[in-house]
């Protein structure tokens, strides 16, 4: 069973004053499995490749996976130039923290809250440090003050940063060419199999 597998009913607001047809909520019959029994309904990848050869600018990826397969995914081209690795990433867990942030809010509102912390893995040591310390370091002096907003979800118990080796990086099928054995293993990670 998968996440599209679940009612969604619609009915008039109560509330007389917006006159709109709300969301009124999920049937309880069906709903987002959780085979491992955790109390995460899903959990993110993200990866970014450093400056290309063109512009300089650095590609974000991440993926988020629920159910057996991918519910949402970001492959973009950074917006600023990054001076280091390290930077590239944290800007990619930025925009990978804005989307869990959303999806726990979604998912909160169709009635499956995410019980615990959001994990979020990368294969960055610096930004996942950087996203979970937040002392001033001298060599991070030059990100901006924006991007230091996962350090926030992190502290608030949101979002879980973690480690991940770069075999396991699910993201990196949305950042750069891989070999056709990596490339294939990621893709069925996000549910995507061959057209038939």
């Amino acid at each position: 069973m998968g996440i599209g597998d679940f009612g969604i009913t619609y009915q008039k607001s109560q509330d007389d004053n917006n006159g709109m047809n709300l969301f009124h909520g999920l049937t309880r019959n069906y709903g987002p499995n959780n085979e491992d029994g955790k109390t995460n309904i899903f959990h993110g990848f993200a990866d970014a490749a450093f400056a290309n050869t063109d512009d300089y600018k650095s590609t974000t990826g991440y993926v988020f996976l629920a159910a057996g397969g991918a519910i949402t995914w970001k492959s973009k081209k950074q917006m600023i130039i990054a001076m280091s690795s390290t930077e590239s990433e944290y800007v990619t867990l930025l925009e990978a923290g804005c989307e869990a942030f959303w999806l726990r809010n979604l998912y909160d509102e169709l009635r499956f809250p995410q019980m615990g912390l959001t994990v979020i893995k990368s294969d960055n040591e610096g930004s996942i440090i950087l996203s979970h310390n937040p002392q001033f370091h001298a060599w991070t002096k030059h990100i901006e003050i924006c991007h230091h907003w996962v350090r926030d979800l992190v502290n608030d118990k949101a979002l879980d940063v973690q480690s991940c080796c770069d075999p396991e990086q699910t993201a990196d099928i949305l950042t750069k060419p891989s070999p056709k054995p990596k490339h294939q293993r990621h893709g069925q990670e996000m549910g995507m199999g061959a057209v038939k």
